[in-house]
Protein backbone atom coordinates (compact mmCIF):
# COMPACT_ATOMS: atom_id res chain seq x y z
CA UNK A 1 0.00 0.00 0.00
CA UNK A 2 1.33 3.21 -1.09
CA UNK A 3 0.87 6.46 1.71
CA UNK A 4 2.53 9.75 1.44
CA UNK A 5 1.81 12.26 3.90
CA UNK A 6 0.54 16.35 3.43
CA UNK A 7 1.16 18.96 5.98
CA UNK A 8 -2.55 20.89 6.50
CA UNK A 9 -3.31 24.13 8.40
CA UNK A 10 -4.24 21.64 11.26
CA UNK A 11 -2.15 18.76 10.97
CA UNK A 12 -1.53 16.06 8.93
CA UNK A 13 -3.27 14.46 6.37
CA UNK A 14 -1.90 10.80 5.13
CA UNK A 15 -2.97 9.62 2.22
CA UNK A 16 -3.44 6.78 0.77
CA UNK A 17 -2.44 7.01 -2.97
CA UNK A 18 -3.70 3.53 -3.91
CA UNK A 19 -6.88 4.49 -3.23
CA UNK A 20 -7.43 7.88 -4.46
CA UNK A 21 -9.42 7.27 -7.88
CA UNK A 22 -8.85 11.62 -9.29
CA UNK A 23 -7.46 15.34 -7.73
CA UNK A 24 -9.71 17.80 -9.08
CA UNK A 25 -8.46 21.25 -8.68
CA UNK A 26 -10.31 24.03 -6.92
CA UNK A 27 -9.41 27.45 -7.20
CA UNK A 28 -5.96 27.56 -4.96
CA UNK A 29 -7.16 24.12 -3.24
CA UNK A 30 -7.49 20.65 -4.10
CA UNK A 31 -9.95 17.67 -3.70
CA UNK A 32 -8.28 14.34 -3.52
CA UNK A 33 -11.17 12.05 -4.52
CA UNK A 34 -11.05 8.41 -3.31
CA UNK A 35 -12.70 5.35 -5.26
CA UNK A 36 -14.81 4.68 -2.07
CA UNK A 37 -16.11 8.28 -2.38
CA UNK A 38 -14.34 9.78 0.72
CA UNK A 39 -12.78 13.23 -0.01
CA UNK A 40 -10.28 15.66 1.34
CA UNK A 41 -9.52 19.09 0.34
CA UNK A 42 -5.94 20.55 0.25
CA UNK A 43 -4.69 24.05 0.14
CA UNK A 44 -2.34 22.52 -2.73
CA UNK A 45 -2.51 23.16 -6.28
CA UNK A 46 -2.62 20.73 -8.84
CA UNK A 47 1.36 21.40 -9.45
CA UNK A 48 2.79 21.07 -6.55
CA UNK A 49 0.63 17.75 -5.56
CA UNK A 50 2.31 16.08 -8.73
CA UNK A 51 5.32 16.76 -7.17
CA UNK A 52 3.80 14.91 -4.26
CA UNK A 53 3.05 12.12 -5.99
CA UNK A 54 6.38 11.70 -7.96
CA UNK A 55 8.41 11.78 -4.78
CA UNK A 56 6.09 9.12 -3.07
CA UNK A 57 6.54 7.12 -6.07
CA UNK A 58 9.34 4.69 -6.05
CA UNK A 59 11.93 5.35 -8.62
CA UNK A 60 11.61 2.11 -9.78
CA UNK A 61 7.60 2.24 -10.81
CA UNK A 62 5.81 4.04 -13.00
CA UNK A 63 2.97 6.16 -10.98
CA UNK A 64 -0.19 5.66 -13.01
CA UNK A 65 -1.26 9.40 -12.23
CA UNK A 66 -1.56 11.48 -15.25
CA UNK A 67 -2.49 15.05 -15.57
CA UNK A 68 -5.77 15.62 -17.70
CA UNK A 69 -5.74 19.43 -18.58
CA UNK A 70 -5.03 22.60 -15.78
CA UNK A 71 -7.77 20.76 -13.65
CA UNK A 72 -7.66 17.05 -13.16
CA UNK A 73 -5.22 14.48 -12.47
CA UNK A 74 -6.23 10.64 -12.42
CA UNK A 75 -4.90 7.38 -11.21
CA UNK A 76 -4.90 5.25 -14.50
CA UNK A 77 -5.80 2.02 -12.12
CA UNK A 78 -9.09 3.11 -12.39
CA UNK A 79 -9.43 4.11 -15.90
CA UNK A 80 -12.62 2.34 -17.84
CA UNK A 81 -14.09 4.30 -20.49
CA UNK A 82 -12.62 7.09 -22.78
CA UNK A 83 -15.69 9.00 -24.08
CA UNK A 84 -14.40 11.04 -26.59
CA UNK A 85 -17.39 12.49 -28.37
CA UNK A 86 -19.03 13.60 -24.50
CA UNK A 87 -15.74 14.26 -23.66
CA UNK A 88 -16.18 12.17 -20.40
CA UNK A 89 -13.91 9.92 -18.75
CA UNK A 90 -15.02 6.98 -16.54
CA UNK A 91 -13.22 5.62 -13.57
CA UNK A 92 -14.72 2.40 -11.58
CA UNK A 93 -13.46 0.37 -9.37
CA UNK A 94 -15.66 -2.84 -10.39
CA UNK A 95 -17.20 -3.20 -7.69
CA UNK A 96 -19.78 -0.35 -7.50
CA UNK A 97 -17.48 3.07 -7.42
CA UNK A 98 -18.03 4.62 -10.46
CA UNK A 99 -16.72 8.36 -11.79
CA UNK A 100 -17.89 10.14 -14.32
CA UNK A 101 -15.43 13.24 -15.14
CA UNK A 102 -15.81 16.00 -17.98
CA UNK A 103 -12.32 16.59 -19.91
CA UNK A 104 -11.54 18.55 -23.11
CA UNK A 105 -11.97 16.44 -26.08
CA UNK A 106 -8.33 17.71 -27.26
CA UNK A 107 -7.28 16.13 -24.11
CA UNK A 108 -9.16 12.90 -24.64
CA UNK A 109 -7.82 12.55 -27.92
CA UNK A 110 -4.23 12.63 -26.91
CA UNK A 111 -4.62 10.47 -24.11
CA UNK A 112 -6.75 7.94 -26.33
CA UNK A 113 -3.96 7.19 -28.54
CA UNK A 114 -1.87 7.26 -25.31
CA UNK A 115 -3.53 4.76 -23.79
CA UNK A 116 -4.01 2.17 -26.98
CA UNK A 117 -0.20 2.23 -27.66
CA UNK A 118 0.41 1.40 -24.04
CA UNK A 119 -2.22 -1.47 -23.90
CA UNK A 120 -2.81 -2.36 -27.74
CA UNK A 121 0.38 -1.49 -30.04
CA UNK A 122 2.74 -2.68 -27.37
CA UNK A 123 0.96 -6.42 -27.14
CA UNK A 124 1.04 -6.43 -30.93
CA UNK A 125 4.99 -6.64 -30.63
Amino acid sequence: MMKTCLNSRDGLIVLEMDKLAYIQADGNYANLVYMCGDSVLVTLGLSKLEEVIRRAWPSDKVSPFVRMGRSLIINQTYLSEVRINTQKLVLSDNVGHKYTLSVPKPVLKTYRENIYDLYVRNQQM
